[in-house]
């Protein structure tokens, strides 16, 4: 959980030398309740939501091993619980949950008509973030272009079903490599079921929302499971500031290619070269995209931190990456930031960064805070939070929508899905692997339940 949710804007936001005082409703736009006019917060909302029937729910905070919260919840019931700022915390279930963290300090009310929107992927109810059903509560702000706040990223042909927690259905068919956006209400929960392979994205790379969703960093999950692969799909944009520090970044640890597909015209729109041990950063012009390379790469949607004036804007970001074992992973922390990377463990773990291992405990974090390109590697499971957050001025805070969690025990299960040619790079082929059933969601840190209900 973030420490300092807060956030100073400018006296004018036009003017980077007007002085700064704390932010309002009016220049953050970003659907999250306000304290008194001024956006500090003292906690922020766990959101948890089963599955399946008959599903045993528990919060444990890291620090002390005391039990914060427990729930029994039916399939597609939630429980909402108020975190303090900072704690590090561990959730726990004997069936799979989904788990999301949201910069939102209240029990929502019940005419509620917005809430902060997550930058985010969604894992589904085997945990990965490929698969066929998913469950998850939505949160959205009032936009001004309809039906776009969420993403249905269709891998293979799929007949998709959305279903809410009323049971109102509505059905779509898309074609591979293609999209659906669709609106959802806040704090209301939904069901996706899909004939074909899926993703699922929430949150806009547009201006429509004043400009806000800018700041907003997430990392892109592969389509061949995990953070590190050769194929990914996302949202984009087609009409990006020029002189803003931001955009999607890949990164790869051995020299490769990559390609950029409009997948509205199944044409590449950017041919890059990425050198072995860097990255290259990309603003592709489109509104969703298809990234292949001929090797693996971790891909990142990233503001570096910076503030743009006209209108004023701040790189922020709470994001959630999986760190597979015996998989070399690259990350970016930003550079024009503060940083806070938290790498979790639930079995005691060898970490390595920049070729220096050092040992996780159980239920336990490493703080990391040099910004830049690390190698990282792991012998178990790890799940890696980056907050980070402007370093304009010195004494900003961290201002975020929310995320979803991973869980820790799912996230090196390989989904079997067939990828599809797309026109103008005729590549096929298949990831064969066996998805996780069955398994619980963590945050923080999310684990299966053992026995005595604790952590260990």
């Amino acid at each position: 959980m973030p420490s300092k949710i807060y956030v100073y804007t400018l006296n004018d936001v036009n003017n980077l030398t007007s002085g700064w005082i704390l932010g309002n409703e009016t220049a953050l736009n970003t659907g999250s309740p306000f304290h008194n006019g001024f956006t500090v917060a003292l906690k922020s909302m766990l959101a948890i939501v089963a599955s399946e029937d008959d599903t045993n729910v528990e919060i444990f905070d890291l620090t002390t091993s005391n039990r914060i919260s427990q729930d029994h919840l039916s399939g597609m019931g939630k429980l909402l619980v108020l975190l303090d700022n900072g704690t590090h915390f561990k959730v726990v279930s004997d069936k799979m949950v989904s788990v999301m963290l949201l910069n939102y300090q209240q029990n929502p009310p019940d005419n509620v008509q917005e809430g902060p929107l997550p930058h985010t992927f969604y894992p589904s109810i085997n945990g990965l973030y490929v698969d066929k059903e998913f469950v998850l509560m939505a949160s959205e702000q009032t936009a001004t272009i309809p039906n776009t706040l969420y993403t249905i990223l269709a891998i293979e042909r799929s007949t998709v079903t959305v279903t809410d927690d009323e049971g109102n259905q509505n059905s779509y068919v898309l074609d591979a490599n293609f999209y659906k956006y669709l609106m959802f209400e806040p704090f209301r929960v939904y069901r996706i079921e899909s004939t074909g392979n899926i993703m699922v994205q929430s949150g806009i790379i547009l201006s429509a929302l004043g400009g806000a969703n800018y700041r907003n960093s997430y990392p892109v999950p592969s389509a061949e499971g995990g953070f590190v692969g050769k194929f990914f799909f996302a949202r984009s944009d087609n009409d990006w500031y020029a002189g803003m520090d931001y955009g999607y970044l890949a990164l790869a640890s051995e020299d490769t290619q990559v390609k950029v597909f409009d997948l509205d015209s199944k044409q590449v729109i950017n041919d890059l070269s990425v050198q072995g041990g860097s990255g290259v950063w990309f603003k592709p012009s489109a509104n969703t995209i298809a990234v292949q390379s001929d090797k693996p790469i971790t891909l990142t949607f990233i503001n570096n931190g910076t503030i743009q004036q006209n209108p004023i804007k701040y790189g922020v970001g709470v994001m959630f990456v999986s760190i597979q074992p015996t998989e070399d992973t690259m990350i970016y922390l930003p550079t024009a930031a503060y940083i806070e990377a938290y790498f979790f463990a639930n079995e005691a773990t060898q970490l390595t960064i920049d070729g220096y291992t050092q040992t996780i405990q159980a239920d336990s974090s490493i703080l990391y805070t040099l910004p830049g390109i690390h190698m990282v590697s792991s012998d178990a499971n790890v799940v890696l939070q980056i907050d980070f957050w402007s370093n304009e001025p010195e004494y900003q805070g961290l201002w975020f929508t929310g995320a979803a969690i991973p869980c820790i025990e799912t996230m090196d299960a390989v989904p079997t899905v067939t990828l599809a040619p797309i026109e103008g790079f005729p590549m096929m082929y298949v990831v064969i692997g066996a998805a996780v059933a069955g398994v619980a969601a963590i945050v923080g840190i999310v684990v299966m339940r053992r026995h005595g209900g604790k952590p260990n």
